[in-house]
């Protein structure tokens, strides 16, 4: 009798903590999206309308490193732009923080891409939906987990 209780308590309770959960993962990468496109905007009006374009080593650099007004980065005089983040966070769905550069926007197949998808054209960035934590290996050159 008592087990079979608490079977029904634990099935109840169980499916409402993982709701909780993707709840709260759903609002912290809608967060994080929406401080990168702040961040993205504000290196536009600083770089005479221009979006950061470069990605190197998985990231957009010129969002995390001074510039000057062309989007050049060093150190110097010139260079009185940023940095405007220390890192590009991880997407809470798929813990990745890698930026995936695409050439369309907007961009297919967002539910099977992790990290971020980024269309420097435009300067739009979206977060990939794949709902789980990835091996890096199996993920292509933009970002997709499938073929």
């Amino acid at each position: 009798m008592v087990v079979t209780v608490l079977a029904i308590i634990a099935g109840v309770v169980v499916p409402q903590v993982t709701d909780v959960i993707d709840d709260a993962k759903n609002s912290a990468m809608l967060h994080d999206l929406r401080e990168i496109s702040l961040v993205i905007e504000r290196y536009r009006l600083e770089h005479n309308g221009n979006p950061p374009d470069l990605i190197e080593n998985e990231t957009l650099v010129q969002l995390s490193e001074k510039t000057d007004a062309d989007g050049n980065r060093g150190a110097g005089a010139q260079f009185i732009y940023g940095p405007y983040v220390g890192k590009i966070p991880p997407n809470a769905l798929n813990g990745v923080s890698r930026v995936f550069r695409i050439n369309t926007a907007p961009p297919d197949n967002l539910s099977s891409r992790v990290g971020w998808i980024y269309h420097p054209a435009s300067g739009q960035i979206w977060a990939g939906l794949y709902p789980e934590y990835v091996d890096l290996e199996i993920v292509d050159g933009e970002g997709s987990t499938g073929p």
